[in-house]
C-alpha cells in the first residue's frame, strides 16, 4: 500500500520537483551575482522554485486534460483552464503560500550560513522546504482522494 502511494506521489510530483530544483538554483545563483544579501537571494531562490514547479504542474494538467478531451473528441476550453487553476490552488495553495513566503526563504537563508557553502546551503534549504511543503500537500492530496472515493461509493450505492 505505501509502495503504491510513493509511486503515485513520485509520478505526480517528481517532474515538477526536478524543474523546481533547477530554477531555484539558477535564480538564487543569479541573485547572488548581483547581491550578497542572503534575504534577497533566499527569496529569489524560492520564487525561482515556485516558477519552475508550478509551471510544470500546470503543463502536466494541460496535457492530462488534452488527452481526456481528445478521447472524447472535445477541444480545450476556458472551463478546462479554470478547472485546472482551481485544482492547483486547492492542492497547493495553503502549502504553497506558507512555503513560498516563509519556510523556504527561511531555510534558503539559514543553510548557506550554517554550511558556509552557498550552493550546498541553497540545496539543503530547498530540500528542507520540500519536506515541510510535501507534508502538507500529500496530506491534503490523500484526504482529497479519500473523499472522492467515499463520494463515488455513496453515489454507486
Amino acid at each position: 500500500m505505501l509502495k503504491a502511494k510513493i509511486k503515485d506521489w513520485l509520478k505526480r510530483y517528481l517532474p515538477a520537483e526536478i524543474f523546481g530544483t533547477v530554477t531555484a538554483l539558477v535564480s538564487a545563483s543569479l541573485a547572488h551575482l548581483f547581491s550578497s544579501n542572503l534575504v534577497i537571494i533566499a527569496y529569489a531562490g524560492s520564487l525561482g522554485e515556485a516558477i519552475g514547479f508550478y509551471s510544470t504542474v500546470f503543463t502536466q494538467h494541460i496535457i492530462g486534460v488534452n488527452r481526456k478531451n481528445r478521447s472524447q473528441q472535445k477541444v480545450f476550453s476556458i472551463s478546462d483552464f479554470t478547472k485546472i487553476i482551481g485544482t492547483i490552488i486547492l492542492e497547493f495553495g495553503p502549502a504553497g503560500l506558507l512555503d513560498g513566503l516563509v519556510l523556504r526563504p527561511f531555510f534558503m537563508y539559514v543553510f548557506p550560513c550554517i554550511f558556509k557553502n552557498f550552493t550546498l546551503g541553497i540545496l539543503v534549504g530547498k530540500f528542507a522546504g520540500d519536506l515541510t511543503f510535501y507534508l502538507i500537500v500529500i496530506l491534503g492530496y490523500e484526504i482529497k482522494k479519500r473523499n472522492l472515493n467515499t463520494n463515488r461509493n455513496k453515489h454507486e450505492a
